[in-house]
């Protein structure tokens, strides 16, 4: 077991000296206490001075615990944030802290594991976990990967035999820090603040500020992946979100070999926005049923460009067309490849030049023009992949949808109504910018349509269709080749 022991010397040189941790458990309400027995037990387990602390809006009973009651500001979301207060208090009593929400269960073999593995990293890299969940029939997804969250090939590193990236969502339901890296951390200035809410929401940035502003980095042993994943008890979003620990496996395997071959492991461009909750992201693992609804059924061959996990690819496929793909990054890729699709690997210069002049149908992008730098100059390259008269179909987001603004204006996260590509990673996207983009790399823009999703949908039905482009969640543009 490594740990950073005691700087004390006479405790630290002592053959009897037993290591210490101290245990936060966020716990809102009595709901979920079925839950948060069960995980207090697995802690009692552990073969060091255990002290578990339960962090609730009020007192309650607790067995095996002890309870402390009451939230850090009028916000009931706030009360995860109650561990950092109780940290910095402790931090010079004991050798490992670990934060948890009360239905994330953590054993004596992810503490094991981490202790062995963590002495591997860098004094600024923090051994991270993934979350997991059970269906009724025994099928185990892996929840931390879902929408636009997915693996930094470029992050890989080598750690005495055992190989480490990052994952692009920083939140697990839990973390564990020795005191050295508890110390770091707030001496940063960016752990003790206030309950607050930015791309994650209030609950999961009390798990993450560690790692998006206190300076460390989180990082996964993708070698021994097996030993970092912890269940999330409820299983109660495996249905809508998450891959199935086998494709966790098959990924973890590819960032490894593509490591060791020395392959490409760059991205095709950064699809994490800025923007609150991530928004305007692009979606990696589910369908896009309205631009695949744009395509003609006389379209042969198509060129997709910037797949993710190719759940659309592989409906195109089926249907008999010729599917050629440029995946997001490697790990994609190597998915795709295993699916029955063929790619050609990025960065885009060389994809396009790896088709060796092969041109297509209809060139499929989706929601990749407004997280590129110069949307213009992408769809100019890709008319190289494109037969005369050809067809490219686009979803791009509207990212002044004004909503979304005063969505984000009433919760207290204050952006500009129109983003800018240097301070979010998003262009700023209407009718009118799109059509400039479009005119710019010689295309002909024969339909823009505003795709509208939940309420907005009565605007048709009240004859407002003026208002659609305005408030349309997204686009669907559908131009040739001029």
């Amino acid at each position: 077991m490594n740990i950073d022991l005691p700087a004390t010397p006479q405790k630290a040189e002592s053959l009897e000296y037993t290591p210490s941790v101290l245990v936060a458990l966020a716990s809102y309400g009595t709901a979920q206490d079925h839950y948060l027995e069960r995980v207090i037990a697995e802690y009692r387990k552990l073969k060091m001075r255990t002290r578990v602390l339960v962090l609730s809006d009020k007192d309650k009973p607790v067995r095996d615990a002890e309870v402390v009651a009451g939230l850090p500001s009028r916000d009931p979301h706030s009360l995860p944030f109650a561990h950092r207060r109780v940290f910095a208090e402790n931090a010079q009593e004991y050798d490992l802290f670990i934060y948890a929400e009360d239905d994330t269960l953590l054993t004596e073999r992810h503490v094991d594991a981490f202790l062995s593995t963590q002495a591997k990293l860098e004094a600024d890299e923090i051994l991270g976990f993934v979350r997991s969940e059970t269906s009724p029939e025994g099928q185990k997804y892996i929840t931390s990967i879902h929408h636009h969250f997915r693996w930094r090939p470029e992050t890989v590193v080598e750690r005495h035999d055992d190989l480490f990236a990052q994952l692009t969502n920083l939140h697990s339901g839990c973390f564990m820090v020795t005191r050295r890296q508890l110390l770091q951390a707030i001496a940063s200035g960016g752990f003790l603040v206030e309950p607050h809410a930015e791309r994650y929401g209030m609950l999961e940035a009390a798990a993450t500020d560690l790692f998006t502003q206190c300076g460390l980095r989180r990082m996964v042993c993708v070698s021994r992946i097996d030993d970092f994943i912890v269940p999330h008890l409820p299983n109660k979003y495996y249905a809508n979100m998450g891959i199935p620990i086998e494709d966790l496996q098959f990924q973890a395997k590819v960032l490894c070999n593509r490591y060791r071959t020395r392959t490409w492991n760059g991205a095709l461009f950064n699809v994490e926005s800025s923007a609150p909750d991530f928004r305007w992201s692009k979606v990696l693992y589910e369908p896009d049923p309205e631009l695949l609804g744009e395509i003609p059924s006389s379209i042969k061959s198509v060129l997709s460009v910037g797949c993710g996990s190719g759940v659309d690819e592989i409906r195109l496929s089926r249907l008999g067309v010729n599917v050629c793909a440029v995946p997001l990054d490697g790990v994609f890729g190597a998915k795709l490849r295993r699916d029955g699709i063929r790619t050609v690997e990025g960065p885009i210069d060389r994809a396009i030049a790896d088709l060796n002049g092969e041109r297509f149908d209809a060139v499929m992008l989706a929601d990749v023009l407004h997280l590129v730098e110069d949307p213009s100059a992408w769809l100019r390259k890709l008319r190289l992949a494109l037969l005369p008269g050809a067809l490219l179909i686009a979803s791009v987001a509207n990212t002044c949808e004004p909503a979304s603004w005063i969505r984000d204006c009433l919760s207290g996260r204050n952006r500009p109504l129109v983003p800018t590509f240097q301070t979010s990673g998003l262009q700023a996207v209407s009718v009118k910018r799109l059509r400039r983009w479009f005119r710019e790399a010689a295309y002909d823009i024969q339909r823009i349509v505003p795709v509208m999703e939940g309420s907005r949908i009565l605007l048709r039905k009240i004859g407002l269709k003026a208002l659609e482009p305005a408030l349309a969640t997204r686009f669907i543009v559908k131009a040739r080749t001029a």
